[in-house]
């Protein structure tokens, strides 16, 4: 009976929405790496967190990649949608995961 009614609980309960979200499609604006670890920060229009400032980890395995698409899209006044993964810094900035061109 505990098995039974253990199960429907878990069957029951909310599924957590993990998945990534991306922002509406914008130029960047004041990509800067902020610090000597290489924290690296770009303004882009606000979508779920409280600012409109995006976080990238240097320890991303496509930091290169994702820094190079941003510059050079800043640089050239192109529009760019980022994928990012909640957000971080006390909820005000969206951790970035990935962007690609519109």
């Amino acid at each position: 009976m505990k098995i039974v009614l253990l199960t429907a609980v878990i069957l029951a309960a909310p599924v957590a929405n993990a998945s990534p979200k991306t922002t509406p499609a914008a130029v960047p604006q004041n990509l800067h790496v902020y610090n000597q670890n290489g924290n690296t920060y770009v303004d882009h229009l606000p979508a779920d967190c409280s600012s409109k400032r995006y976080y990238l980890s240097p320890n991303h395995k496509a930091y290169d990649q994702i820094v190079a698409i941003l510059l050079s899209a800043q640089i050239a006044h192109k529009k760019v949608v980022l994928r990012y993964d909640g957000c971080t810094n006390r909820g005000t900035q969206g951790k970035v995961i990935g962007v690609y061109l519109k």
